[in-house]
């Protein structure tokens, strides 16, 4: 039976873990594997979208600019209307979420 990917890399990085610990592997090289190994973020509710905006206490118009997006797609995300974001827009916005957008834009 053929392992799915994601078990694939779990397993990839259970063993360099193993062989970092057995000194095998420099922190830097198993700081880079843990990193291309991260999975995608998982993507944000309409709840998500309207916290951000009431956390950040900015308007749309803002967050959009410091998003580099249009205030037109900000607004729809926040309706779960068009696309999603995804890829790096998707982990700004979780980042964001998680740590303050003073975290991430000082």
């Amino acid at each position: 039976m053929r392992k799915r990917k994601n078990e694939l890399i779990e397993e990839m990085l259970r063993m360099s873990r193993e062989f970092h610990a057995g000194g095998a592997f420099s922190d830097e090289a198993m700081c880079r594997l843990e990193h291309a190994a991260m999975p995608p973020p998982e993507p944000l509710t309409v709840e998500d979208f309207r916290a951000i905006r009431e956390q950040t206490s900015y308007n749309e118009y803002t967050l959009a600019r410091m998003l580099n997006t249009t205030a037109r797609r900000y607004r729809r995300w926040e309706q779960g209307l068009g696309r999603a974001p995804h890829g790096a827009e998707l982990r700004l916005l979780r980042m964001i979420r998680d740590r303050g957008v003073h975290a991430i834009f000082p």
